[in-house]
C-alpha cells in the first residue's frame, strides 16, 4: 500500500494516540497503525477503530495517570 497524503511506503507499527472522551483528554498506548515512512501519516484499521471505541465506551480505570503542560498560544508571550 501506499500513502494517501504523499504516496510514501507504509510500515505496520504501534503507535500513542491522543483521543478524547468526555471532553477530557485520554492518551491510548501501543495501538496497531500503519505509518508512512515518508510523511508519518498515521493509518488505523476499521477493526482497530471499532476496538478503540469499545475501549472508550467502557467505563475501566486507567493503567496510569499523567500530569499534562497546559499552554494558551493567545496567552503565551
Amino acid at each position: 500500500m501506499k500513502c494517501y497524503q504523499c504516496g510514501g511506503e507504509l510500515k505496520r507499527s504501534v503507535a500513542t494516540l491522543h483521543l478524547q472522551k468526555d471532553r477530557k483528554p485520554i492518551f491510548m498506548e501501543n495501538v496497531p497503525v500503519t505509518i508512512c515512512e515518508q510523511c508519518g501519516e498515521e493509518y488505523i484499521s476499521g477493526p482497530v477503530a471499532e476496538k478503540l471505541g469499545q475501549i472508550l465506551d467502557k467505563d475501566q480505570k486507567p493503567q496510569a495517570l499523567l500530569s499534562i503542560p497546559l499552554f494558551d498560544f493567545k496567552l503565551a508571550v
